[in-house]
C-alpha cells in the first residue's frame, strides 16, 4: 500500500462472506492502534427479517461512536431498496473521515482507501462521508440509483 498500512487477510475474507454468501449486512474496518494495519472492527450478521433502516441506523451509530473516540472507519453496507417494482441489493463502500480527526489519521485513511477498495470486487458505489448529512440512508440509496442508471 502507498500508505504503508497493510490489509489483514480477515478483512477480505469477511468481505467475501458478505458479498458471495450474504452472511453479513455490514462490516466496519478500522486502522489498528499502531496504524500499521487495516482490521475488521465489526461484522453484523445478516438477518433478512430485520428492517434495513434499523440495521443502517445501527451502522451509523457505530460510525458516530468511532468519531466520538477520535477515529475514522471504512464501512461496507449491503443496501436493500426498490426501483419501481424491483427489489435490489447493492454493496456500498463508505469512508468515514470527519473533520474532527487528527491530521495523521485523515491522511492514513485517505491514502489507504484505494488499496482496501481495490481488493473488494462487486462494490456498486463508493461514498466519502464527512458528516451526518452525508450518511443519510436516502442519500446513499439515491447514489445507488444514480449509479444504476449511469
Amino acid at each position: 500500500m502507498a500508505s504503508g498500512v497493510a490489509l489483514t487477510d480477515e478483512c477480505l475474507n469477511v468481505y467475501l462472506d458478505l458479498q458471495s454468501k450474504k452472511k453479513y449486512r455490514y462490516i466496519l474496518y478500522k486502522l489498528s492502534d499502531d496504524f500499521k494495519e487495516i482490521v475488521v472492527d465489526f461484522a453484523a450478521p445478516r438477518d433478512d427479517s430485520e428492517d434495513v433502516k434499523e440495521a443502517y441506523d445501527e451502522f451509523c451509530g457505530k460510525l458516530f461512536a468511532a468519531e466520538n473516540a477520535g477515529q475514522g472507519r471504512y464501512g461496507v453496507f449491503d443496501v436493500h431498496y426498490q426501483v419501481d417494482s424491483r427489489e435490489l441489493d447493492k454493496v456500498v463502500f463508505i469512508t468515514w473521515v470527519t473533520d474532527s480527526l487528527p491530521i495523521k489519521q485523515k491522511m492514513l485513511y485517505a491514502s489507504s482507501n484505494k488499496a482496501l477498495r481495490a481488493k473488494m470486487t462487486g462494490i456498486h458505489t463508493e461514498i466519502q462521508c464527512n458528516d451526518a448529512s452525508d450518511l443519510k440512508l436516502e442519500n446513499v440509496i439515491a447514489k445507488c440509483r444514480q449509479k444504476s442508471y449511469e
